[in-house]
């Protein structure tokens, strides 16, 4: 028998291959356009939960087109962060898809991070006004960050960005950081209401939340909207009114309410993003429209930034490798 053994990637490997986001956002929307056409196996995730309010999932994906599969396996812990670590955690692994052998152990936090991104940008390619100029920001840590840079590939029209997060100083340290990075004036706004109202992309990006922040009153005409917390940052009113509903899997949001997301009821389904992606369904079809997409976030938009990670990685050849077996026994 042969030995077997397998490329390890640190977080640190994996953000110093510098894949750009712009990279990332085609490889999110070719994957989501692969699984609109019902080539990709990527089953519900299942999940264990050894706290209230935490999780960790199994994840996993198989391109039948460009054979290519894996599984991140990622935890979500608030509380972490009182103990000075990070919130979201994990391991992303590939398979050869020919032979089962795990070829690349990584690390899946920045993947994460890029790809929940990634598919905000490929939702607002299709779905937002082509002339927004106004974008609202609730949630200052992670995902707040990287939503609006991936928001900027995309709408580069955005010139004003609203911001609320309940730690002020985390607002302050995003206006300082994104401004000088995006080049657009940022606000700090004193409550929710203040930053929804009047925008013409609003983002929610917070944990899980006691009660909701978006009220269907402040969800203005021609709005594009984003929850990214399965549902629990919008009224359901909010939800249930808007004119379109976009997720990118029914399936899996069927599942996320089955265990107590979108609590006042799933909303009439619109399209899934990778049928807009693929072009079997428009995005938005006039200026008015309030669309609102709560994608729960799929193993095949990590599946496809990793692979290509890993493709990088080999050609470099330079990364740790570790000995999955010597011999049989």
């Amino acid at each position: 028998m042969k030995r077997i053994e397998f490329m390890y990637l640190s977080q640190e490997d994996v953000m110093g291959l510098n894949l750009g986001l712009g990279e990332i956002i085609d490889l999110v929307e070719q994957g989501l356009r692969e699984h609109g056409l019902g080539r990709v196996e990527n089953p519900p995730k299942p999940g264990i939960h050894s706290k209230a309010n935490s999780f960790i999932h199994a994840m996993p994906a198989y391109y039948r087109g460009l054979n290519i599969g894996g599984m991140k396996w990622v935890s979500g812990y608030p509380g972490n962060r009182e103990l000075g670590l990070p919130q979201i955690l994990g391991l992303m692994v590939l398979n050869d898809m020919d032979t089962g052998l795990p070829v690349c152990v990584m690390d899946c936090r920045w993947i994460t991070a890029m790809r929940t991104a990634a598919v905000t940008a490929v939702t607002a390619k299709y779905c937002a006004r082509r002339d927004s100029s106004i974008a609202g920001i609730i949630g200052a840590g992670v995902q707040g960050r990287y939503n609006l840079l991936a928001l900027k590939q995309v709408l580069p029209g955005i010139r004003k960005v609203k911001v609320f997060d309940i730690n002020r100083k985390a607002a302050e340290k995003y206006r300082d950081e994104l401004s000088r990075r995006t080049d657009v004036e940022i606000s700090i706004g004193d409550d929710v209401e203040s930053v929804a109202r009047d925008t013409d992309v609003l983002l929610t990006a917070t944990q899980r939340l006691e009660r909701p922040l978006v009220r269907e009153e402040w969800f203005g005409k021609g709005c594009l909207g984003f929850g990214l917390e399965a549902s629990r940052a919008w009224y359901g009113e909010a939800i249930l009114k808007a004119d379109k509903f976009i997720t990118d899997d029914w399936e899996q949001t069927e599942h996320f309410h089955a265990q107590g997301a979108f609590p006042d009821g799933l909303p009439e389904l619109y399209a899934e993003l990778g049928q807009i992606a693929s072009h079997q369904k428009p995005g938005r079809e006039n200026p008015e429209e309030r669309i609102l997409a709560i994608n729960i976030g799929l193993a095949l938009e990590d599946v496809i930034v990793a692979n290509r990670i890993y493709q990088i990685a080999r050609e470099r050849d330079n990364y740790a490798r570790l000995v999955l077996m010597e011999k049989d026994f």
